[in-house]
């Protein structure tokens, strides 16, 4: 409907200048971008509930579609473009160390310390929630330490470790999220579960690998043989970014994420070769841009969603919550 569109884009129009202002002030007060983004989006949702003015702030939501379909294939593709693929590629073992047995294991640790301490905080969990609430909270968001290691001048084979593992494990977390769902919707764990799980994660990790690289080869063909035409080589990465993880996800039901993954490092490596070089430093510069633009929004709408009465009640599981994934990590 009409109105329902101006509303949209006037509360669009809104928190892109609301984020603008909270990172000049995150720089100003050296605050992590995304977490002065968090709180200032629960401020602004606590305002919106007393003045009309902001009223359609208060209405917006994070769904799961808009999250997996218009803002995910954006930030990880940004992140895969950037990663040194030479550099990944000399990391692979630990990289994938770190994103598969280490995600693992950082899923039955957090598991197991609130499967002991969740009832003496009123947070009673089987082992199949616990595992699922481990399985989540394992996958890492490398945005704020990045950061941190460019003012740190780390090494950068720290950096491309932790970067690499933060693409990986996203697709781990997710397809161990849901194998742990479906045996918890049989209502029964067994070696025929866990070997088909097992065969599951395989088909679903590596199918998007297969998928993402594949389209991005044909992309990148095109690419080729385009002259110096910015329009056309962005457009053909930006419709890569979001094919992969639609037709791997939606259509092939293997990882989206992986999808994406794959096709950002072969665009970002190999394919780097077949951009025109007037169109390189703008398309780095756009996708720069665009998933920045995409990580504010949703750390705005999380804080918009947030509620700041029940997230008071929850400190005492969150202390715990925090203290697991300290140890985990």
């Amino acid at each position: 409907h009409g109105g329902a569109v101006v509303g949209l884009v006037g509360a669009f129009v809104g928190l892109m200048v609301i984020a603008a202002i909270v990172n000049a002030l995150a720089k100003r007060f050296e605050v992590p971008f995304t977490v002065a983004l968090v709180t200032a989006g629960a401020g602004l949702a606590w305002l919106a509930e007393r003045w009309t003015v902001l009223a359609p702030f208060g209405d917006l939501e994070v769904t799961p579609d808009a999250v997996f379909f218009v803002f995910l294939p954006t930030l990880i593709f940004q992140s895969a473009f950037h990663l040194d693929a030479r550099a990944l590629r000399a990391n692979l073992a630990p990289t994938l160390m770190l994103a598969v047995p280490g995600l693992l294991i950082s899923t039955a640790l957090i598991g197991a310390i609130m499967r002991s301490v969740g009832a003496s905080v009123g947070f009673d969990l089987t082992w199949l929630e616990a595992l699922l609430l481990g399985s989540i909270l394992s996958a890492t968001d490398p945005v704020a330490v990045i950061s941190l290691f460019s003012q740190l001048g780390a090494p950068k084979r720290l950096i491309v470790l932790v970067e690499g593992e933060s693409l990986f494990n996203d697709a781990t977390a997710i397809v161990l999220s849901r194998i742990i769902l479906s045996v918890m919707a049989v209502g029964a764990f067994g070696a025929e579960t866990m070997v088909s799980g097992i065969a599951e994660f395989g088909a679903v990790f590596f199918g998007g690998l297969l998928v993402g690289g594949t389209l991005a080869l044909v992309a990148g063909g095109i690419i080729g043989r385009v002259q110096s035409d910015s329009f056309l080589e962005i457009t053909v990465t930006t419709v890569l970014a979001y094919l992969s993880f639609y037709v791997a996800e939606h259509s092939l039901h293997v990882s989206g994420v992986m999808a994406v993954v794959a096709a950002g490092v072969l665009i970002g490596g190999w394919g780097k070769t077949k951009v025109s070089a007037s169109v390189s430093a703008y398309l780095e510069n756009f996708w720069d841009y665009i998933a920045g633009v995409a990580n504010a929004l949703i750390f705005l709408l999380v804080g918009l969603t947030v509620d700041m009465g029940a997230l008071i009640d929850a400190l005492p599981i969150l202390f715990w919550v925090v203290t697991a994934m300290l140890i985990s990590r």
